[in-house]
C-alpha cells in the first residue's frame, strides 16, 4: 500500500521534478493514475525517446495540468497537459488521462491512461471528434483501492477491451485480487498487480510497457534499439 505523498513523490522523480497539479488533498486513484502515467513517461525515456509535454494549445508545459475526470482528448475548457514520446525515427507518441477513445460500436470508454500516435490525437483535435480505439496504442486501466477489488471491475475493463480493441491494453491496481488474476490471465489479459512506488511489479510494469514501445518500433523504425 502506498500513500498519497508517497505516490506524488515518485511521479516527481518520474518526471524528473516537473511541478504538478496534484497535492496531498488529491483523490489518490486520480493520482495513482498520474503514477502510471509517469512510468509510462519514465520508461520511454529510459530507453532513449525524447519527451516533452503541451497543453491542448500545441504550447510547450512545464507546470504539468492533469485531468482529474474524464473528458474529451480535444476539450479546452482547461490547459490540460500531455506527454509527446518521440523515438528516433518513429512517428511521435502522445500519453494523455483520463481521456475518451471510441469503440467499434461507436460508443465512447473512458481510458485512464491512453498512449496514441500524435497524428491521431492531431486528428482528434482539429475535427472534435473521440480519437479511435482501434488506432491507439496502449491504454491502462488504473485501480487504487483500500480493500478487495470486486470481480465487476476487471469484467467492465474486458467489455472496455473488446469494444475498443486497441492494440494493447493493461489492468493495473495498487493490490491484488485472486478472482481478477484468474479471470484475465484465462483471458489473456494483460495485468500487474500490486504496482506501488519502490516494488518489484513497477518494474515488472515498466517491462510490460517496453515491450510496447518495442513493438511500435519493429513497425515503424525497426533499426531503432530499445
Amino acid at each position: 500500500m502506498s500513500n498519497i505523498n508517497n505516490l506524488i513523490n515518485e511521479i516527481k522523480n518520474l518526471l524528473e521534478n516537473n511541478a504538478t497539479s496534484y497535492h496531498s488533498a488529491s483523490a489518490v486513484s486520480d493520482v495513482y493514475e498520474g503514477y502510471i502515467f509517469s512510468l509510462i513517461v519514465s520508461t520511454a525515456s529510459r530507453h532513449g525517446a525524447a519527451v516533452s509535454y503541451e497543453n491542448i494549445y500545441g504550447e510547450k508545459a512545464n507546470d504539468l495540468i492533469f485531468r482529474t475526470s474524464p473528458g474529451q482528448l480535444y476539450g479546452d475548457s482547461h490547459p490540460f497537459t500531455h506527454a509527446v514520446i518521440e523515438f528516433y525515427g518513429a512517428p511521435a507518441l502522445e500519453v494523455h488521462l483520463g481521456v475518451f477513445v471510441q469503440g467499434t460500436s461507436g460508443v465512447l470508454h473512458e481510458c485512464d491512461v491512453l498512449v496514441l500516435p500524435a497524428e491521431e490525437a492531431a486528428l482528434s483535435r482539429t475535427q472534435n471528434i473521440a480519437p479511435r480505439g482501434s488506432q491507439c496504442l496502449l491504454i491502462v486501466e488504473c485501480k487504487y483501492y483500500v480493500s478487495n477489488l470486486g470481480i465487476g471491475l476487471a469484467r467492465n475493463f474486458e467489455g472496455l477491451r473488446s469494444d475498443i480493441r486497441t492494440q494493447g491494453e493493461l489492468f493495473v491496481s495498487n493490490i491484488g485480487s485472486p478472482s481478477i488474476v484468474r479471470y484475465l490471465d484465462a483471458r489473456k489479459r494483460g495485468f500487474e498487480r500490486d504496482v506501488v512506488p519502490n516494488s518489484p511489479q513497477a518494474g515488472y510494469l515498466q517491462a510490460e510497457i517496453r515491450k510496447v514501445f518495442k513493438s511500435y518500433l519493429s513497425k515503424h523504425s525497426p533499426s531503432t534499439v530499445i
